[in-house]
């Protein structure tokens, strides 16, 4: 009887790869599936208040709003009930004011003496605020607020007071971007 022991090794080795590949193989094709719904909703929204600053706009669903604030020099101007935030179904969100960014507009901002943002719920009591102050020609602004609980069916309101320096050119502008946080 003739052996071919080369023939046979070789018979052996692939033998052994097609096991190891099959062994990894299986380790590696695994997967889970996952599946939900998504749907809908909109539970804390932005409505206009009764010192709606003039040029002001509404976005699209109330979920975002640009506001047309002004500063008078030396003087504090107060938007008393500048923009509503409705709390629109029977669940109980928290809700907290987060700073984003501000920004430099046409010049030197050291015209301005200061710009507050006051959360206030439907009773009149402070929930929270960030401050804006100038440093030079920098704004340099308070962190943001905490989380505070709103009722069902709550109509909370933001109040916004500014001010500009004695001597404020007119004209000059800045761009400020914050949030409105909501946990559900």
């Amino acid at each position: 009887m003739n052996v071919n022991y080369r023939k046979t090794l070789k018979l052996v080795t692939l033998l052994a790869s097609a096991l190891l590949i099959g062994s990894v193989s299986a380790a590696v094709y695994y997967s889970l599936n996952i599946s939900g719904s998504l749907t809908t909703a909109v539970t804390v929204c932005f409505d206009h208040g009764t010192d709606w600053p003039s040029g002001s706009t509404m976005g699209t669903g109330n979920t975002s709003v640009t506001l047309a604030l002004k500063a008078y020099p030396n003087t504090t101007l107060t938007y008393e009930k500048a923009v509503n935030v409705s709390n629109t179904q029977a669940v109980t969100p928290s809700i907290r004011l987060r700073h984003i960014s501000i920004t430099n507009g046409t010049a030197d901002i050291g015209n301005f003496t200061f710009l507050n943002i006051v959360l206030l719920d439907d009773t009149g009591v402070q929930k929270g605020y960030i401050n804006y102050t100038v440093s030079g020609n920098n704004f340099i602004s308070s962190e943001s607020t905490s989380y505070e609980m709103m009722n069902a069916n709550d109509e909370w309101t933001i109040r916004i007071e500014t001010k500009a320096k004695p001597d404020a050119t007119a004209g000059i502008s800045a761009t400020l971007q914050m949030a409105l946080d909501v946990q559900e």
